[in-house]
């Protein structure tokens, strides 16, 4: 069975021989560099050939040189501008991906383009569209999260209205809280997406283990959580519990598949439910809070 890397050859082994070699490091620059050296071939043949002829032709030669000097740059331009134009369906299918591997959003690639590079976007999205499809469809059936284990976002709604109709009951305290875990991003970019699994997995563990087992966590997508703290006592408020969160996930490296350490921060906004208040509202709030606290580079706030 052949491996990936001779499953991607077509012809000679550019790709690859350009890949090891690590320059150009991007598959826009590998394709400029060929380009160019293609380009600029049949030139330097003819500067060769006129350097070696006869002494009584250079001088009309040098004039055949610069004139076709100037056209080689021309076009060498005019080529590179139309394939950084021609390669816009890869790259753009390329971020669509990412983008869906980094926050869940679902491509809205065309689909009436025809060739080979609309075939790749068109295709690319309906896979993506099905497999989000499938994912989601499963999540429902088990209230589950995937990757954390933890209750997922449709999960969700079913705990909070459970916990109102029992805080109306009870006149307990209910502390809704929205955590996103700062510069995922690019954790994902420098590391890898198998990486940024580990990240989520490693705050997921950590938080899990500063509630009570009478509260409860989700991952409510991508890199983003949501928690509920029940019947904060006036001895052990909801501050201690995001103070303790924070502090722990600070002093609590996580070790990446390649060997690195990395120290991982979160932001966190939470709100306190009152009786009768729209959940809606309740998770808007504490979202607000949370990205209050990015703006002014705290780690949680909880509003009132």
């Amino acid at each position: 069975m052949r491996s990936p890397e001779e499953r991607v050859r077509g012809g000679p082994d550019i790709y690859a021989m350009l890949s090891r070699s690590g320059f150009p490091r991007s598959y826009r620059g590998k394709i400029f560099f060929v380009v160019f050296v293609c380009l600029h071939l049949p030139p330097v043949a003819l500067v060769v050939y006129l350097l070696l002829s006869s002494p009584d032709t250079l001088e009309a030669a040098w004039r055949i040189l610069a004139l076709l000097a100037c056209a080689t740059l021309v076009g060498s331009v005019a080529a590179l501008y139309a394939l950084n134009s021609l390669l816009a369906p890869i790259t753009s299918t390329a971020r669509s991906v990412r983008e869906y591997l980094d926050s869940g959003s679902v491509p809205d690639l065309p689909v009436a383009f025809g060739d080979e590079a609309g075939k790749l976007m068109a295709d690319v999205r309906y896979i993506v569209e099905h497999l989000n499809s499938s994912i989601r469809f499963l999540e429902g059936l088990s209230g589950t999260d995937p990757l954390t284990g933890l209750l997922n976002r449709r999960e969700v709604e079913k705990r909070l209205a459970e916990d109102a109709a029992r805080v109306r009951r009870h006149k307990g305290t209910l502390t809704i809280g929205v955590i996103d875990v700062n510069n995922f991003k690019s954790i994902n970019d420098t590391h890898g997406h198998l990486a940024g699994d580990v990240c989520i997995r490693h705050v997921a563990n950590v938080i899990r283990r500063n509630i009570r087992q009478s509260d409860w966590l989700a991952r409510w997508g991508g890199d983003e959580f949501v928690f509920a703290l029940y019947d904060a006592s006036p001895f052990a408020p909801a501050e201690l519990v995001l103070q303790r969160i924070t502090s722990d996930l600070r002093d609590s490296p996580v070790q990446l598949p390649k060997g690195d350490k990395l120290t991982l921060t979160i932001t966190i906004g939470a709100s306190r439910y009152s009786n009768e208040e729209d959940l809606r509202k309740l998770l808007a709030k504490a979202d607000e809070a949370m990205y209050e606290a990015k703006r002014e580079g705290r780690p949680w706030i909880l509003s009132r």
